[in-house]
């Protein structure tokens, strides 16, 4: 759009003419900001952060479960998984023996699941049995993902597709890559791809979920955000955490039924949101 100022306009003609182009400069002005520096929204409160404590620390991964209707939740040192009420009751605990700084955890189908365990650089599938309190390093299949760059940086969270039979896991620290693990129809791996994703805009990547509209929820620990991006790597949404860090770093997340996003993190906090 461009306005002209003509010769033969009269002064009040001018003054309106020249409110008109500062008028439409500001507003350009405004979407491009928007634009570029939407503000991160904020998630609606349903269970404030809250201890558990029937578990004692290091709580990390997270996962829902559709079958069950439950949360199944991880921890390192003590490597344990427990299974979690959609409110946060602890129903059963189930120790794991023979793994190794246990992050992520996803629910793949029936009774089976991975984990990844971060320093070893190693993502494991296997069962948990109903009832079972203890589970071996009885594995189903295991993927060398490699070790981190740097200590302590490593893969440590995990999704699961079930329409393309892919688990996802994104390297917590920089430079930010996703790997795209798909299983055969016995749920094996058999292809592995790599996707840099340079524009995500956060410190560290603790946790992610894949959704049912195609979008990766990303969790990010140091920046107390959740950043929403699509399937090619672009922001969708973003959301700031309203929490304070001296006793609550959330470490994983994962989404419920109508709409709910649950967080845990570190040392033994459960909290409920809604989007």
């Amino acid at each position: 759009m461009v306005v002209t100022l003509s010769r033969k306009s009269s002064p009040s003609g001018r003054i309106i003419q020249f409110a008109l182009v500062v008028c439409l400069l500001l507003t350009l002005a405004v979407v491009y900001v928007k634009t570029r520096y939407e503000p991160d929204e904020r998630l609606q409160v349903i269970l404030p952060p809250t201890p558990l404590k029937e578990i004692p620390k290091n709580l990390s991964g997270l996962t829902w479960n559709a079958e069950t209707g439950t949360l199944f939740a991880a921890t390192n040192d003590p490597e344990f998984i427990y299974e979690l009420s959609p409110g946060g009751e602890v129903l059963r605990s189930i120790k794991l023996q023979g793994f190794k700084d246990t992050e992520g955890i996803t629910h793949i189908q029936g009774t089976l699941f991975a984990i990844v365990e971060e320093r070893r650089g190693v993502l494991s599938i296997f069962h948990i049995p109903e009832n079972v309190t203890e589970v071996g390093h009885d594995i189903h299949a295991r993927l060398d993902l490699g070790m981190a760059p740097v200590k302590n940086k490593g893969f440590e969270s995990l999704s699961y597709d079930p329409a393309t039979r892919t688990i996802f896991t994104i390297r917590e620290g920089k430079p930010f890559i996703r790997r795209d693990i798909v299983l055969d129809e016995m749920f094996m791996p058999i292809e592995v791809h790599s996707k840099p994703l340079p524009a995500l805009k956060v410190k560290d990547v603790a946790s992610i979920v894949f959704s049912s509209d195609s979008h990766f929820w990303i969790l990010s620990e140091a920046s107390n955000r959740i950043v929403v991006l699509d399937a090619n790597g672009a922001q969708r949404n973003a959301f700031t955490l309203d929490i304070d860090n001296r006793y609550f770093q959330p470490e994983g997340i994962t989404l419920g039924l109508d709409g709910k996003v649950y967080l845990v993190g570190e040392p033994n906090i459960f909290a409920i949101y809604g989007y």
